[in-house]
């Protein structure tokens, strides 16, 4: 009771702590649940994130094995985003999984939601890092998310297996997504938002910072706007990220994208890529200008997301990759 923060009621909560019978419960949590556990002593413990000053003691997973060769990434931002912000985080996920990242986030609403769909469309490994204990799925609606991110990634979470999503476990919880990374790029964060926690934990981790510039008039961007007045990289491309990276890392990297650069495209794919651009375009303005047949440019748009050149988000095509 003499330590700062603990009272009464906290001092007698750890005398009446029963270890025996609480780890009796833990494993068969973990058994019903199918969870593995990682400590500090294990092999497999993520090196990254051993690395940082506070790495958590236990690691509870479920999915497949990490994957110290690829490239992780972390990127997180608001949990309701702008179709700009929609947009970014999509195209720029894309790339970095295209050439071979391991995509991280918190499975919250919004930007981190949709980093680990992009990851799961592009069939690259992500890392989903939970605030509550892997017996619950926070937010809810992100159940069906979690079982194909479980396939084709990783949940993990420091926390016992029952505990509930409560606000005090989301600091904690960012400081591990930005451990398990290289780096964290914040896409749309207002100012006080949980996504500019994880840049500070990634700053004080000696972790690279990046920051994606939005509209100068929107609350959404001016946490991120913050954060490059105060030397976080500015983004404007996937390059602009891996450019801060070492060599070495950067040869580790798999480009993809060249393989896919090579797929033929038909002329009127060309010519609605071209139309298209850096905005985004309703179906009506790419019929009008490119005086195509209507039937054609849905068929073309079809053809063109099949291939993963394009998608739609609120209604407007964009494209994912340049072209």
């Amino acid at each position: 009771m003499q330590v700062e923060g603990i009272g009464a009621k906290t001092a007698a909560q750890i005398q009446d702590f029963d270890l025996e019978r609480n780890l009796e419960r833990e494993y068969r949590l973990m058994e019903r649940a199918g969870v593995q556990v990682l400590t500090l002593e294990s092999e497999h413990y993520p090196a990254l994130l051993k690395a940082i000053y506070d790495p958590p003691p236990v690691l509870y997973f479920k999915g497949n094995p990490f994957h110290e060769e690829d490239f992780p990434f972390a990127v997180v931002g608001t949990r309701v985003p702008s179709s700009y912000g929609k947009i970014a985080t999509e195209r720029l996920c894309s790339e970095l999984a295209q050439r071979g990242g391991c995509l991280i986030s918190g499975m919250a609403r919004g930007i981190d939601t949709l980093v680990h769909k992009t990851a799961l469309q592009e069939k690259a490994f992500t890392m989903a890092v939970m605030g509550c204990g892997l017996e619950h799925t926070y937010p809810p609606e992100n159940r069906a998310l979690r079982e194909k991110i479980v396939e084709a990634g990783v949940i993990i979470s420091e926390f016992p297996m029952s505990t509930k999503p409560d606000r005090n476990n989301f600091p904690a919880r960012n400081r591990v997504i930005s451990g398990l990374a290289h780096g964290t790029l914040v896409i749309e964060a207002g100012e006080k938002s949980g996504a500019l926690i994880t840049a500070h934990f990634a700053l004080e981790q000696g972790r690279e910072v990046f920051a994606l510039p939005g509209n100068i008039f929107s609350e959404k961007s001016r946490g991120a706007h913050n954060l490059i007045k105060k030397g976080a990289k500015l983004v404007d491309g996937v390059d602009a990220i891996l450019e801060e990276f070492s060599a070495d890392v950067q040869q580790k990297l798999a480009d993809k994208k060249n393989a896919q650069e090579k797929i033929e495209l038909t002329e009127s794919e060309k010519l609605l890529l071209s139309l298209i651009g850096s905005e985004q375009q309703h179906v009506d303005t790419l019929i009008e200008r490119s005086h195509l047949p209507a039937a054609d440019v849905l068929a073309t748009l079809v053809q063109l997301e099949l291939k993963d050149w394009v998608t739609q988000t609120d209604g407007l095509w964009h494209v994912i990759q340049s072209y």
